[in-house]
């Protein structure tokens, strides 16, 4: 039997669920075509699923997508719950205690994504600020050039000066 236990942190987006998976050695494994077949138990897994190393009496628990929301598939009763995990120091935690725990790790790695967005921001306004400098540098030249000025051109500090000539 499965069950949905709602969390005050909504899991929507996959690769934030992923960083706050593998904060809390949950070892995320996004599953595909190829890994389908390995995993075959009572709740049936698809591609797309991420599964954890969290096992119960039904197998593997895993996050699938919703709707919206990536929600934890598991035994509602936790029956010989248990981690098949590498971490052998790592004990197993009730999943109303890992879902708060993984929810911390969650806002953690969800301010650290939305940083990074920030980041690609600047990078793309800076990039088109670039090519905006660029055109119109293109643009003095050529109309200089089309009133018969030869143009030369210096750089200072980031910036750049044209030294238009006409000789007559």
């Amino acid at each position: 039997m499965s069950a949905v236990i709602k969390t005050g942190t909504p899991f929507v987006i996959e690769s934030v669920l992923v960083a706050a998976l593998e904060a809390v050695d949950a070892e995320p494994i996004l599953v595909n075509q190829a890994l389908l077949s390995e995993f075959s138990q009572r709740n049936r897994v698809t591609v797309g699923d991420i599964l954890t190393n969290r096992q119960d009496y039904n197998g593997r628990q895993f996050f699938r997508k919703v709707e919206e929301r990536w929600i934890l598939i598991h035994d509602q009763d936790e029956y010989n719950g248990r981690l098949v995990s590498k971490l052998a120091d790592k004990r197993y935690l009730p999943v109303s205690r890992f879902l708060i725990e993984l929810g911390k790790h969650y806002d953690a790695a969800y301010l650290q994504h939305l940083d990074e967005l920030a980041e690609q921001e600047r990078i793309r306004l800076e990039e088109e600020r670039k090519e905006r400098i660029e055109a119109a540098r293109q643009q003095a030249i050529a109309k200089a050039k089309a009133q018969g000025y030869s143009v030369k051109e210096n750089r200072k500090g980031g910036q750049i000066q044209l030294v238009l000539t006409r000789t007559v």
